[in-house]
């Protein structure tokens, strides 16, 4: 069975209340000035790359305490994910993997990703 696949942090974001995304964790490093130039430029460059390649919601669309997960066949996203995950490791961010193979409340769907509301029902499994 395919499993959705999450890389999230060990911060709790205020809206969803779940561990905070990599998305957000890796803009808050690029504006840390922790970086290196050349790592403020890797990491420049794959998000500018997420930002051109990663369909975004509607406008209607209330995010809110949804969580967004990869679809497992999302090949170019995954990637450039795992970029972007070694890069926050470098800097002292502890990264988790979360995979579960069936989502109980999909709110958005495109063919890289889905948003989901938080659920008990759906079997989330933990990786480092």
């Amino acid at each position: 069975m395919a499993k959705w696949l999450r890389f999230a942090t060990t911060r709790i974001d205020e809206d969803s209340r779940k561990p905070e995304g990599v998305f957000t964790a890796a803009y808050n490093l690029l504006e840390s000035g922790e970086l290196s130039p050349e790592e403020w430029q890797r990491l420049r460059e794959t998000l500018i790359w997420f930002s051109k390649n990663l369909p975004t919601p509607p406008e209607s669309f209330n995010a809110g305490r949804a969580i967004f997960w990869f679809q497992p066949n999302a090949r170019d996203c995954l990637d450039r994910v795992w970029d972007m995950v070694e890069l926050l490791r470098q800097h002292s961010y502890h990264v988790t993997v979360y995979k579960c193979p069936g989502l109980g409340n999909i709110c958005y769907r495109d063919k890289y990703q889905v948003a989901a509301y938080p659920s008990d029902r759906d079997g989330k499994i933990t990786t480092q």
